[in-house]
């Protein structure tokens, strides 16, 4: 396809609701119109309204509409090799239940099902051969459609999935605009052993403990965190590439824990913290973030975005972070290589450190910290580390004290080719404050930041 073909298919698709089945092969979407066009044709010669009804449907399922008098007129003598045609296009279950849905959403329109619609309905759960779970999963689910109740809609899936019924997940938004089913779970603890991966998006209410041995497979869902809802990772491990992660206001402050994890990847994850939660709190863990994005974290005292600490190394890649505060240290990030006072005393998950003094490695590269803010160190809080900055933009970060975009203690610091950009800080501070030395003329370029550019300590 050419450019302007490509744009003109994307704009259909943004604007235009297609119907699931709106790229099947004209041949099914030309059998599918006509099956359904048999229950607008039960009651005799269809009216106006359903003739109507009918051209919307062809849209939506990009047929030519000068195909409608044909296809009543198929659909009026509905021959059985028709009929047979029907059924072998509707073979795979999600297609089934798809059309089961399609015909019940136009006989029910009007809130009421004649005789013969009816009649129809069951005649074609006979023929597509049903199971008695998909035959509640479409009573239960078209209920949760002719009221517009999502939480009927939802009990209706998740009824269906445990009965391992083939629910057609992506086309429920379809028959229900803007329904996206989301799994309730309430607490989980894996053990040595044990592997669970997310099926669905998932509204966690309670804490997922994965221990020692077990894991956790979250790659490509959307886990949204309401009440007490964390994912505590001790010792176990976590697979949470391509994720999303959304916090609720009434969410626990920290998303993911992560401790003793020997090394974690993620990629491509995404996480909103509502502005009041955190994203990620990491002990004893080797962490490499790539192509990430940390949106509205908040935390009271340390670490807008991540918390991390006592650990061997940090690397950071193409990540993004924006709007992220706190009242304490580090609006979007607080690194610290040695275990820190409060840690020791309050200790995490229960455990308490020998007071080893761990010195961490930090890279950080062509990453963006946009609108970070905190009383002391607005873009990074660091202490005890020898870290890299390359290729990254500071933008709109402030602080009342200490480095506006970059505040390390007891640190070897080096980089190169950063971008410094309306950043601000009290007036006897400086965008990048820091300790030793610090080649500062390759370390990065500043613009309309104050009060100045460096302060050594």
């Amino acid at each position: 396809m050419s450019i302007l073909d490509n744009l003109k298919q994307v704009k259909k698709e943004l604007f235009d609701h297609l119907h699931p089945f709106a790229n099947e092969g004209l041949s099914f979407r030309k059998t599918y119109i006509t099956g359904y066009t048999m229950l607008l044709c039960v009651n005799g010669y269809p009216s106006e309204m359903a003739k109507n009804q009918l051209v919307k449907q062809m849209q939506m399922l990009q047929l030519p509409e000068d195909l409608i008098k044909q296809t009543i007129a198929q659909a009026q003598q509905a021959e059985q090799g028709l009929i047979h045609n029907i059924l072998q296009i509707l073979k795979a279950p999600e297609k089934k239940l798809v059309f089961m849905l399609d015909l019940y959403q136009y006989a029910q329109q009007d809130h009421k099902i004649t005789e013969k619609e009816q009649e129809l309905l069951l005649l074609f759960e006979e023929l597509l051969q049903l199971s008695y779970a998909e035959v509640h999963f479409l009573r239960s689910f078209r209920i949760a459609m002719l009221r517009n109740k999502e939480d009927l809609a939802s009990k209706a899936v998740q009824e269906a999935l445990t009965q391992e019924v083939d629910v057609p997940l992506r086309a429920l938004s379809y028959f229900m605009e803007g329904f996206i089913y989301e799994e309730r779970l309430s607490s989980l603890t894996l053990l040595a052993g044990q592997k669970h991966k997310i099926l669905h998006a998932t509204l966690l209410e309670g804490e997922i403990i994965v221990e020692p041995g077990a894991e956790l497979d979250l790659n490509g869902k959307t886990i949204t965190f309401r009440h007490q809802g964390a994912i505590i990772v001790n010792g176990g491990k976590l697979k949470a590439d391509n994720a999303t992660f959304i916090a609720t206001m009434d969410a626990s402050e920290t998303m993911l824990s992560l401790r003793n994890m020997a090394d974690f990847t993620i990629q491509n994850a995404v996480f909103n913290g509502a502005n009041n939660v955190r994203a990620m709190q990491v002990a004893n863990t080797k962490v490499n973030l790539q192509d990430c994005i940390f949106k509205n974290g908040f935390h009271e005292a340390r670490g807008g975005a991540i918390y991390f600490t006592d650990s061997a190394y940090f690397i950071l890649q193409r990540c993004h972070f924006t709007n992220c505060s706190t009242l304490g240290k580090g609006g979007s990030l607080y690194i610290a290589g040695t275990e820190a006072t409060h840690m020791r005393t309050k200790g995490f998950f229960g455990f308490r450190s020998n007071g080893t003094v761990q010195r961490v490695h930090v890279t950080m590269e062509d990453c963006t910290i946009a609108e970070s803010r905190a009383d002391k160190s607005g873009g990074v809080h660091i202490y005890e580390a020898t870290a890299v900055f390359k290729n990254n933009d500071f933008n709109q970060c402030t602080s009342r004290r200490g480095g506006a975009a970059i505040d390390a203690h007891l640190c070897t610091i080096s980089g190169e080719n950063n971008t410094f950009i309306n950043c601000s800080t009290g007036s006897e501070d400086a965008v990048v404050v820091y300790e030793g030395e610090l080649a500062s003329a390759q370390f990065g370029q500043f613009s309309d930041c104050s009060p100045q550019s460096f302060k050594e300590k």
